[in-house]
């Protein structure tokens, strides 16, 4: 961090480079304008990112996504086995209710097997 001076030595701003920001972050209203351009700035390109770096970064997009689906009556789906099986799914229920569903490529519909 440096802190920038105007021709008489009078303060008037602080560059804060962007690896010393997650020293600072803590400190800073999460609020403020210069909280989001900060940690908007501190992150890569997504198109920069290796496949680990860009599930970490949509974790909480994904979590967050998945506690509204389930808020809201629906479920979430994933695959049940692609190697074995492409077509099966699980579907989860806010419950813990977890069902096994196979989906109809020719059709799109999705038929019950069997709950788990």
């Amino acid at each position: 961090m440096e802190v920038i001076l105007d021709t008489n030595q009078k303060p008037t701003g602080v560059f804060l480079s962007l690896s010393e920001w997650e020293q600072v972050k803590p400190g800073v209203n999460s609020s403020s304008s210069l909280y989001k351009l900060m940690d908007e700035l501190s992150h890569r390109d997504i198109f920069d990112m290796n496949a680990e770096e860009l599930a970490d970064h949509l974790q909480p997009v994904v979590e967050q996504t998945v506690k509204q689906a389930l808020d809201n009556g629906l479920y979430f789906s994933y695959p049940a086995d692609p190697d074995g099986f492409p077509g099966a799914f699980i579907h989860e229920y806010k419950n813990g209710k977890k069902v096994l569903i196979e989906i109809d490529a020719q059709t799109g519909r999705e038929h019950f097997i069997k709950n788990l």
